[in-house]
């Protein structure tokens, strides 16, 4: 097995509630990467067989092994998301809109497990327009607010968001999220902010309206103790209330802290970091909450 340093990513609708985790003072953490692989940020590896490795540099060496060969990157990545503030009203490409705005070779799909509840209760989830036009002509009388629907959402819930689905989370929760390893997003609407350069952030309106589904709406569910969620890209499985997890089957997982502390490899463990686990290999989950993540096969 091996530790995975996490990485902070300060953002604008970020807060305070991992900083305890990150290694960092940051105030405003949008993102505590627990495992990804883009040009943009590489976990490092810091204990065991690859130590001092990134990310893509294991992945590179060991794709073929896991039948991830037609893949550049690692195809998912994972993180704990704080929103202190309502993030920007957005949408994510499909696999066709992807290859054809992006020449990316698929979308992104996308899920999250709610940690803590937001404030409000609910999240942004689906649209409410018509049409596209109909969305359209909303944005341009500044009447967005009557096209967005939302969801209830409160701990423990589980929600799969595809490409082309109107979302957002929003303030006061905190969340874990897999993703399909494709960094698009679009945004309609991002309330006027004022970044900390004092800039407003970019709208992708002609894109996002390209990608935007109005018949799509994500629906949640729980887990169920011991079962894993199959998606298109991934599985995941909470794990709570156990001693030892075995990471079964021929493909390695990352089991991802969640809640609790644990000494790994000499290293404190905490909400936030993931462990690398090849086939076969166990780890001591006791007095922990851990989620379980795996790529599947191309």
């Amino acid at each position: 097995m091996q530790v995975i340093k996490p990485i902070v990513h300060e953002t604008i609708w970020g807060g305070a509630k991992l900083t305890p985790f990150s290694g960092s003072d940051c105030q405003k953490i949008g993102h505590l990467y627990s495992a990804i692989d883009t040009e943009e940020f590489r976990n490092e590896i810091i204990s065991g067989k690859d130590k001092g490795k990134n990310l893509h540099e294991w992945f590179l060496e060991n794709r073929e092994k896991y039948g991830l060969e037609k893949y550049e990157e690692l195809p998912i990545l994972m993180a704990l998301v704080e929103a202190d503030d309502d993030l920007s009203i957005q949408v994510h490409p499909d696999d066709e809109k992807a290859q054809k705005l992006e020449n990316k070779p698929f979308g992104k799909n996308e899920s999250f497990y709610t940690l803590q509840a937001p404030t409000k209760g609910w999240m942004y989830n689906g649209c409410k327009a018509e049409s596209v036009e109909d969305m359209r002509k909303k944005i341009e009388e500044g009447k967005i607010a009557e096209t967005l629907d939302t969801m209830p959402c409160e701990e423990g819930d589980y929600v799969y968001v595809v490409g082309g689905t109107l979302h957002a989370a929003t303030a006061g929760s905190l969340h874990f999220e897999i993703e399909e390893n494709c960094e698009k997003t679009y945004r309609f609407y991002d309330y006027d902010r004022i970044d900390k350069n004092g800039n407003k952030r970019p709208l992708q309106l002609e894109k996002a309206l390209a990608c935007l589904d109005v018949n799509k709406k994500s629906k949640s569910r729980k887990y169920v103790d011991g079962e894993a969620i199959e998606e298109r890209m991934y599985s995941t499985q909470v794990v709570k209330n156990t001693d030892v997890f075995e990471n079964t089957g021929d493909m390695f997982a990352f089991a991802v802290m969640l809640r609790g502390e644990k000494m790994v490899d000499g290293i404190k463990v905490m909400p936030g970091t993931a462990i690398l686990l090849e086939p076969g290999e166990k780890l001591d989950v006791s007095g922990c909450e851990f989620m379980i993540a795996k790529p599947k096969r191309a």
